[in-house]
């Protein structure tokens, strides 16, 4: 449950939070401000409660909250937004879960319900996820239960173990294998199904690497979602000469 004081404050300054890029026009252009664009699509995730959640699944993978806003239930494509580069290498700008086909004409801060609403936010301050391991994702918490689970389950036979190098690197190495664009050899996404359940976790590089990142819920003109989405390079200013 969400405090209620908390909540009243959110309501009272969540237009602030909206985002001030078009995100959608990470998937519909080929550039922005001159720099080329491409689109990754990586598969499907799929929500079995359309209670969300992002975080570096490599540090938070179990114990990151979910989001207060929520989308249907269901199974939705995933897009990654790849900026190409010799010079600075293929960077992954924003990912998509793809909800419906609807434009957005709102982009709705992510939230959990624990921020700290008490300080004035500035201009161009926000609230996201935290990476220490170079990788985000995004799934349904349910999901994340199907995870805790099987790592347990796991641990219990080698207590060892960790996630990266006796799961998701194995993984990321296979997806370059299968789908070298866009992928160093050591491998920057992976879409992965936990053993014996339909949940998966899509995976994938953290634009620049380590920081923090903001997601966002987009609303069409019928207050719908339509997609969410995880903005990793402020394409127009981090590219700028």
């Amino acid at each position: 449950m969400v405090d209620k004081k908390w909540l009243s404050r959110y309501e009272n300054i969540k237009e602030q939070l909206y985002s001030k890029i078009d995100l959608e026009s990470y998937f519909s252009e080929k550039q922005i401000e001159g720099v080329n664009i491409d689109t990754l699509e990586i598969g499907t995730v799929h929500f079995p409660t359309g209670t969300v959640f992002a975080c570096d699944p490599l540090v938070e993978l179990e114990d990151s909250l979910p989001y207060i806003q929520k989308i249907p239930a269901g199974t939705y494509p995933v897009k990654i937004c790849v900026v190409p580069s010799e010079k600075y290498g293929d960077r992954y700008a924003c990912v998509k879960v793809v909800i419906s086909e609807q434009k957005p004409v709102r982009y709705e801060m992510a939230m959990t319900g624990k921020e700290d609403l008490e300080e004035d936010l500035k201009d161009g301050e926000f609230f996201g996820f935290g990476v220490d391991a170079g990788m985000g994702c995004i799934a349904d918490i349910q999901t994340q239960n199907e995870y805790k689970k099987y790592w347990k389950k796991r641990c219990e036979e080698d207590d060892s173990i960790d996630p990266y190098n006796d799961l998701f690197c194995g993984i990321l190495e296979e997806s370059y294998q299968e789908n070298p664009k866009y992928q160093r050899e050591d491998g920057d996404w992976a879409n992965w199904y936990i053993p014996e359940t339909d949940c998966n976790i899509p995976v994938f590089a953290s634009g620049w690497g380590d920081g923090y990142y903001p997601c966002y819920f987009g609303y069409d003109e019928n207050n719908a979602v339509c997609g969410v989405y995880i903005r990793f390079i402020d394409i127009a200013e981090e590219y700028s000469e």
